[in-house]
């Protein structure tokens, strides 16, 4: 069957990032009802258009696409570089250069603009296409992950680019997010592309980016983008409160933007916060044992205190915002009832003093890891443990260093462990499934790959696969963090930002 995407799109890395410390004060948050004043009300003053934007970026790094290597650098690519296809704020593929996307089995079609031109002057060609495909596949870049399922592609009599994929994958089209290069340029300080930018010259401490002219869409109002050389990109928050750049974005790994006296908008991640478990230990085995655990979890509890709202609670391994999600139950209430009853069905109804449950006469005990190096986790562990105690079960939280923490789970030495991954724009949570690449000693369920072999191939069925996926609970989904852009108070753009890309709505700025 034949389905119509509209596309959007990014990267993958699976990686446990950090948070570092933070101070964190209780907060209360109140609804405030308008206040009726006699006094007539003065005209909110109307938002002036701006015209340049001054932003930070690493000098020392290049700011070639497929060679860069610091996070500040890429997040100008968007700026530089259109792609074939790019996510909204819910993950649904959207147009760029592509013009139409079909899926059908394991065939990808793209059709893309005949009206794009390269900021040379010359014109978008499918041969372009496959060669940026070429080049992103085999770069030391996050596409080159995202692009792991894709075993050729050409261009056909039609002239349109034909993908042949390793499997079937009907969200595939989220995944055409890297960036389209003109045949050739690769190798180039800056390849040449179709975008609203192109690097137009060099100023003391940086680079010019100059709107382009030959963009196929109406320019918007900033004809000049300034890139500010920094030194240390950690100290981004000071070039911000000193007004040497307009706008920092940070996905929170670290407290760097926490405490600025700034604007600030939230940005949706796509970096689930989860429970690893240890199918081969014990009661762990028992899908109504592993139910229990997700259901007594607290989740809104642990994004309130331990990620300090800065995140969104999930019971499923999808994103909230994700499109597919329309119309489902997306809260993640804890029901200690239920799990007591999970718990009481399989045995363990006897209590020790201290009110935990006993098998063999021992409290039933579960060795939870946690990187050391990551407060807002240590935090989160410290919680599930009080948490799990409500329903007798007893957790002891074992802090380690990332490079033990990762040799305990590669060695299997855990029951539980707390841990991040970026999930692809496709939403593809394969690899924490059994024999992926962060299955470790995850148990496996023939109901949830059945169900997820169905819902990859077809898009059908996503309902079934998130209850069978609860029923089953492999591994345990905590939350998706949030990242956040930081601006001056003075700055009046109307932004709407995505992970992919921060400055999705720049034109109309």
């Amino acid at each position: 069957m034949k389905r119509k995407l509209c596309a959007l799109v990014l990267a993958f890395s699976a990686a446990f990032s950090g948070c570092s410390s933070v101070n964190i004060d209780d907060q209360q948050f109140d609804i405030l009802q308008p206040v009726v004043s006699s006094e007539p009300e003065s005209e909110k003053p109307s938002v002036q258009p701006i015209h340049e934007v001054k932003l930070g970026y690493t000098a020392g790094d290049s700011l070639n696409p497929y060679r860069m290597t610091t996070q500040i650098n890429r997040e100008l690519v968007p700026l530089l570089y259109d792609s074939l296809m790019r996510p909204d704020k819910t993950y649904r593929p959207e147009n760029q250069l592509a013009t139409e996307v079909l899926v059908e089995g394991a065939v990808c079609v793209v059709k893309f603009r005949k009206d794009a031109k390269f900021s040379d002057g010359t014109m978008l060609t499918g041969a372009d296409i496959v060669y940026s495909i070429n080049t992103a596949a085999s770069s030391d870049t996050n596409w080159k992950t995202t692009l792991q399922n894709v075993a050729s592609a050409s261009v056909n009599a039609d002239g349109d680019v034909v993908i042949q994929l390793k499997q079937p994958d009907l969200d595939f089209p989220a995944l055409l997010s890297f960036p389209i290069i003109k045949d050739g340029t690769k190798d180039m300080d800056y390849p040449i592309g179709i975008s609203k930018y192109f690097v137009g010259g060099a100023w003391l401490n940086g680079v010019t980016l100059t709107a382009n002219p030959l963009y196929y869409q109406a320019g918007g109002n900033i004809q000049k983008i300034t890139l500010v050389s920094m030194a240390d990109p950690d100290a981004q928050q000071f070039s911000l409160k000193s007004g040497d750049i307009d706008m920092v974005y940070s996905d929170l790994s670290g407290s760097e933007t926490a405490a600025m006296s700034t604007s600030n908008i939230p940005v949706t991640l796509n970096r689930l916060v989860y429970i690893g478990l240890n199918g081969n230990h014990g009661l762990l085995q028992k899908a109504e044992f592993r139910k229990a655990l997700s259901t007594a979890l607290n989740r809104d509890e642990l994004v309130a205190k331990a990620y300090v709202t800065r995140a969104r609670a999930s019971m499923y391994p999808f994103n909230p915002e994700f499109y597919r999600l329309d119309g489902m139950e997306l809260s993640a209430p804890r029901n200690l009832t239920e799990a007591d009853a999970l718990l009481d069905g399989i045995g363990l109804t006897e209590r020790d003093g201290n009110g935990f449950r006993t098998l063999y006469q021992s409290p039933v005990t579960l060795t939870l890891l946690v990187n050391s190096d990551n407060a807002c986790r240590n935090a989160a562990a410290s919680l599930i443990t009080e948490q799990l105690s409500q329903i007798g079960i007893r957790v002891i939280v074992s802090a380690q260093s990332f490079s033990q923490y990762e040799q305990s789970i590669a060695s299997g030495n855990y029951d539980l462990y707390l841990g991040e991954v970026r999930l692809m724009d496709n939403m593809d949570f394969s690899l924490l499934l059994n024999g992926g690449s962060l299955g470790y000693a995850v148990p496996y369920s023939q109901e949830v790959a059945d169900l997820y072999k169905l819902y990859k191939e077809t898009g059908a069925g996503i309902q079934s696969l998130c209850d069978t996926f609860y029923n089953q609970s492999p591994f345990i989904p905590v939350a998706f963090r949030q990242g956040v852009i930081s601006f001056n108070r003075e700055f009046q753009a109307e932004i709407v930002a995505t992970e992919q890309d921060i400055f999705y709505n720049i034109m109309e700025w």
